[in-house]
């Protein structure tokens, strides 16, 4: 393995090493049992690209302050969707890389995680054909599957549940383009896994340190101790502008997003994987997924710009956001107006300017590496992001187009 770029993050004024894992040199500040590679944030794409150094050789704990899955992550709750309908070679790539990867996890650890429940995008408009061809014709050139076209007919036909009359036409994708993850699950399964094959995973609140220039020397633990490391990547999702402020306080957002769960009629399982597929509205600021493992229907309203402190504040639904999800029942899926909901969700979100993910070097310091920015649309990704950060951290060759896509510094909020 190519470690040239890796061992440059080592301290050169250190004269005197001492021997860490598979020979690889570790800084005489260190001892043995240092990690080469500290993650810290055990989120989808923090845990995945721990699983990938972990893969390639390195030597890697994962910290999280709270652990893995936990519900005050981005990379919490029950579900997450597949899809690869954003218009870009880069994000329909990854996301057939990643949803190889969720599955090959399936088989590693014999958890069920990836659902195919498929994806039904509705259009109250004529408008859209040409960027529907071109989801076709990309779907098919990266062999992800066919995007199905449907008309009224075919669509109430399928799935009589929702209210199509209004509907001028929809596309139904599945796998890769249209499946459910089960989040909270699914990052649980990835940190297992990664100790499995002989990742260390710690719950911790950490404290970069920074020696006389930008480099971080360590991080100083909630419990009083240090960890030291040869490289640091930190994908803390919401909580990444508080440990680089002076960085990244303008180049990321955090928003919050409210999750209701409606309880479905009582012996009707038409609302119910995997009887309906997952389904956004164009347009709508609404999406959603069929009644799963009998916690609800999920309805999602967005977006909601009122910010959120991922670690203090309370997780609890506003009333208009309620009020929002039922009357988009009453419109959409008329039979579930009234029934009632059976749990909710609050989630955030963390955006950038150009809803591109962070993957890259701190400017100022070449030990650590800064992945976060998932806008939304992030948790899917969680494999090949993390794979493309662990080739990156050990100086192997990365795909360009990732390279150039998230890019740090690339603008910021006004």
């Amino acid at each position: 393995m190519d470690r040239r770029k890796f061992l440059k993050a080592s301290s050169a004024s250190v004269a005197s090493v001492s021997a860490g894992l598979s020979g690889l040199p570790l800084a005489a500040a260190q001892t043995t049992t240092s990690p080469e590679v500290v993650v810290v944030g055990a989120g989808t794409f923090g845990a995945w690209t721990a699983y990938h150094l972990n893969r390639l050789g390195a030597k890697v704990v994962l910290l999280d302050a709270f652990g893995p899955g936990n519900s005050r992550s981005s990379s919490g709750g029950e579900t997450r969707q597949m899809q690869a309908d954003r218009p870009s070679d880069v994000y329909t790539r990854s996301a057939k890389t990643a949803y190889g990867w969720w599955k090959q996890l399936e088989q590693e650890s014999g958890e069920k995680i990836v659902l195919e429940t498929g994806k039904l995008m509705l259009s109250t408009s004529d408008r859209g054909s040409e960027a529907v061809q071109e989801l076709r014709s990309r779907h098919a050139e990266y062999g992800i599957g066919e995007a199905e076209v449907l008309g009224p007919d075919e669509l109430r036909y399928r799935w009589p549940q929702i209210y199509s009359d209004d509907i001028r036409w929809a596309v139904y994708t599945r796998h890769a383009a249209g499946c459910v993850m089960m989040a909270r699950h699914g990052i649980e399964t990835v940190a297992s896994q990664f100790e499995s094959n002989g990742g260390k995973v710690r719950i911790a609140y950490c404290k970069p340190e920074f020696d006389s220039g930008d480099r971080v020397s360590r991080l100083a633990l909630s419990d009083g101790s240090t960890l030291s490391a040869q490289h640091y990547v930190f994908a803390c999702g919401p909580w990444l502008a508080t440990l680089f402020p002076e960085l990244l306080k303008k180049r990321l957002r955090v928003q919050r997003r409210d999750v209701l769960f409606f309880g479905s009629p009582p012996g009707d399982p038409s609302f119910a994987y995997p009887n309906l597929p997952t389904w956004g509205e164009i347009g709508s600021g609404y999406y959603g997924f069929p009644d799963i493992q009998h916690r609800g229907f999920k309805v999602a309203p967005y977006p909601d710009k009122n910010a959120i402190d991922p670690t203090a504040d309370d997780r609890l639904i506003m009333p208009h956001q309620v009020r929002r999800g039922r009357a988009y029942l009453q419109q959409r899926f008329p039979k579930m107006a009234a029934m009632p909901i059976s749990e909710s969700r609050v989630c955030q979100v963390t955006d950038t300017v150009d809803t591109d993910f962070m993957a890259d070097l701190h400017p100022g310091a070449d030990n650590v590496s800064i992945v976060g920015g998932g806008s939304g649309h992030g948790f899917k990704h969680g494999p090949s992001v993390g794979e493309h950060v662990a080739k990156m951290v050990l100086g192997e060759t990365v795909d360009a187009g990732f390279a150039d896509a998230f890019k740090l510094l690339k603008g910021e909020f006004a």
